[in-house]
């Protein structure tokens, strides 16, 4: 198993064994939950955001780590990169590396589309609360350390994103420049 699912695994586990302590009522949860439920909202945040953002974190960051081994002038396993490229292998086994890097880096967008929305949806939602459009302090301090807890993962994927769109951006001035 990889690094990616043993972390998405750690992190299901323990949001499940949050739900199941709401669910089920174990007593030394709820109530350390209950005194703090603001730390309770931000590490359900974190662990919920960071579910959804899992693939978008070790996809940009593998892209990155590829992009920038390419630019060093390493070797890459093409046949790696091939698996990672979740297109059909008759259409992409005689493209070039920084081809299917950029492709694997494309490849990625719905998910973080889908992602940023998740997170615009929630940070719309703590400005209805901090702007008293809806009058709720208690649920308001829980909803904006739920957001807090969700921007660590998305402060990653937004990073990490822009560290492997720097990289294809170089390899294909790199690729342009080999052309001329």
């Amino acid at each position: 198993m990889n690094k990616e699912r043993i972390l998405w695994w750690l992190f299901m586990i323990l949001f499940g064994i949050a739900v199941a302590a709401a669910a089920f009522g174990f007593a030394a949860l709820i109530m350390i939950a209950a005194s703090n439920p603001e730390t309770a909202a931000f590490t359900i945040g974190l662990i919920g955001f960071w579910l959804f953002a899992n693939r978008l974190i070790f996809g940009y960051g593998s892209v990155a780590n590829m992009a920038s081994q390419f630019l060093k002038g390493e070797e890459i396993s093409k046949e790696n990169l091939i698996n990672k490229v979740k297109e059909p292998v008759e259409k992409i086994k005689e493209l070039s590396i920084a081809s299917l890097l950029t492709i694997w880096y494309n490849s990625l967008e719905p998910f973080k589309y889908t992602y940023y929305m998740g997170f615009f949806l929630l940070l719309t939602l703590t400005l209805i609360f901090e702007m008293n459009i809806i009058v709720a302090a208690p649920i308001a301090l829980v909803v904006k350390a739920l957001t807090f807890g969700a921007a660590i993962p998305t402060l990653l994927v937004w990073g990490l994103e822009l560290l492997a769109g720097y990289y294809i951006a170089q390899i294909v001035k790199k690729v342009a420049e080999e052309m001329k």
